[in-house]
């Protein structure tokens, strides 16, 4: 029978904030006697990596209770923990109100003005874009963690091709133009933004702002949070949104990056639990819209076929990646 790595559990105790009767237990229930435990016990009181770990472990406790006042703020507030409707937004109001304070909306009325909304239809993309050479998410079913490796999914293909699998009308997860495909898209499909135009929240960028998301129904975006502001726009067909928020982050497992261990748990609407995040949960159809704020976990679900608009253009700064250095694993 193995031994137990001692120091290994000493360590998990002392990052999860144990005091020495804990960690003492935390050895004994290990199969440590209880001299052997008590004697290493005893020599972290003269061990600097332990005064750190110790001293860690309280900023995180002190960190957590921040969260936690974040939490019941937003309970307590009038209305409880809801998802703002706003009907043709003032910029000031949006900006003040929902921008500012990291909180998410849903939109109607913000894009009523877009062509795009009576022309959008594979009939239309297949005339007037039906040859261009597209990038596109190809055999995502096949690997569980799709996201996280985006750039071994690329593939070109025509986009004719892409429409004419998108006629079958068959669900699936498996192929999807996303926003991670705009390097080439933005050129490929340039006479779709023709039947755009500006959106009165955002700064105007020229004529190629936003990125294009096409997919059937079935396509669906892991929990994840986001490093930027995003404004997400249904054009065609309806995305189911859930979101959580960032200060429900203990409860969010995420392991690695910004993604989340939850995957595609269709996490219920609700104040969650002990375990599981609050989450505020919508669906938006074509003309309709979802603000994303930075740092709130979403995931989303394709419930037709789908062509989508997402913007990152705010009248604010939305640069948030130059301090962020957790791109590995943060907690396996």
């Amino acid at each position: 029978m193995s031994q137990p790595d001692k120091r290994a559990l000493l360590a998990a105790g002392l990052a999860a904030g144990e005091d020495d009767a804990a960690l003492g237990a935390r050895l004994r229930d290990a199969g440590v006697s209880a001299a052997s435990a008590k004697y290493e016990v005893d020599r972290l009181a003269k061990d600097p990596m332990a005064a750190m770990l110790r001293r860690q472990a309280a900023r995180m406790a002190k960190q957590g209770w921040l969260l936690a006042n974040q939490q019941r703020l937003a309970f307590e507030a009038d209305g409880g923990f809801v998802l703002a409707m706003l009907d043709k937004p003032a910029p000031d109001l949006f900006y003040r109100r929902y921008y500012d304070t990291n909180w998410p909306a849903k939109l109607t009325g913000v894009v009523d003005h877009w062509p795009a909304l009576a022309r959008w239809s594979l009939d239309h993309f297949e005339r007037v874009a039906g040859h261009a050479m597209v990038e596109a998410q190809v055999g995502r079913d096949g690997d569980p963690e799709y996201e996280l490796a985006k750039d071994d999914h690329r593939r070109l293909v025509r986009f004719g091709e892409l429409i004419g699998w998108l006629r079958k009308g068959e669900a699936s997860n498996d192929i999807y133009l996303t926003a991670y495909n705009s390097g080439t898209n933005a050129a490929a499909l340039a006479i779709l933004w023709e039947d755009l135009a500006p959106i009165d929240l955002l700064e105007a960028r020229g004529d190629r702002d936003g990125f294009f998301w096409l997919g059937p129904k079935g396509t669906l975006t892991p929990w994840h949070h986001d490093l930027t502001n995003n404004l997400l726009v249904q054009v065609l067909g309806r995305k189911r949104v859930r979101m959580a928020p960032p200060w429900a982050f203990a409860r969010m497992r995420n392991s690695r990056h910004c993604f989340s261990d939850w995957g595609n748990e269709p996490l219920p609407a609700g104040e969650g639990g002990a375990a599981t995040p609050p989450v505020l949960e919508t669906i938006i159809g074509p003309g309709e819209a979802i603000f994303l704020p930075v740092g709130w976990w979403h995931q989303v679900e394709a419930l037709d076929l789908s062509a989508s608009m997402s913007f990152t253009s705010f009248r604010r700064p939305n640069i948030h990646v130059e301090d962020y250095t957790s791109w590995g694993e943060i907690d396996r």
